[in-house]
């Protein structure tokens, strides 16, 4: 195999049907060299099965055991990532298109950083409204203290960014894991939104780990942990309006 431009990083958990669609979205993508790496902390076989069955020299396979958890499950495909350009991928999201990295390389080709795609969210068989255009994304992209109030970008595959630029995901936090790595990710590097590219996300399945969190004790005890990372004005202003107009509204 050809040393991969892209890795796309799947981190899964007994999820077999929703991995195929990610698979599919991944393994179809023409003219470029990529890795698909696979960490697995499932509890039976079946992906593990699965992979091995597609006989793909592209596909990277490990299965955790013991189970690390979600956000450690994460940081053990993201080190080990070979490519230039790196994608994690949960298992309900999915590339649009068979071209889409070509796009995202021809970006990166030019100079930005991190790639920003657009995203679009089915629950059952209705699309969900994006509350964002395109202007308002991109200024919150190049502010992104703004995430801790309203997370713009949407699951972490609409980024692709170099892995010279790789930083972890903090596995103290739940609620605000992804924004706060977006936040480390996003700061000081040369960003491009195309809303042209779209990731496709599946939200309400039984496994959604946002679905199964609840929002305030979670939040509550990852408010503490951002200040003491991040005790920016910005961060702790955005952490207020958010505790005031979405958390306090859900009660």
């Amino acid at each position: 195999m050809n040393k991969p431009v892209f890795s796309i990083v799947i981190p899964t958990f007994n999820s077999l049907e929703l991995l195929r669609r990610a698979l599919a979205s991944a393994l179809q993508q023409q003219g470029v060299a990529m890795e698909v790496i696979v960490t697995d902390d499932s509890t039976t076989t079946d992906i593990a099965d699965y992979v091995a069955s597609l006989g793909d020299e592209r596909l990277r396979y490990f299965r955790n055991q013991p189970s690390l958890g979600a956000v450690k499950n994460w940081n053990s495909g993201l080190e080990k990532a070979t490519g230039q350009y790196v994608i994690l991928m949960h298992h309900d999201e999915a590339m649009s298109g068979d071209d889409y990295l070509q796009r995202v390389q021809r970006l990166m080709d030019d100079g930005a950083d991190i790639v920003v795609s657009r995203v679009e969210v089915t629950i059952g068989d209705r699309v969900k409204p994006s509350h964002f255009n395109a202007t308002m994304k991109r200024f919150m992209l190049h502010h992104p203290s703004c995430l801790f109030f309203a997370n713009a970008v949407g699951p972490c595959a609409c980024l692709a960014f170099r892995r010279s630029q790789l930083q972890p995901f903090c596995d103290e936090l739940r609620w605000l894991v992804d924004v706060e790595w977006y936040y480390r990710m996003l700061a000081s590097r040369r960003v491009v939104y195309d809303p042209q590219l779209v990731v496709r996300s599946i939200h309400g399945h039984e496994g959604q780990i946002t679905a199964n969190l609840d929002i305030q004790s979670t939040f509550a005890a990852d408010r503490p942990v951002v200040v003491r990372l991040h005790p920016e004005l910005s961060v702790r202003l955005m952490l207020w309006l958010y505790k005031a107009l979405v958390i306090n509204a859900k009660k």
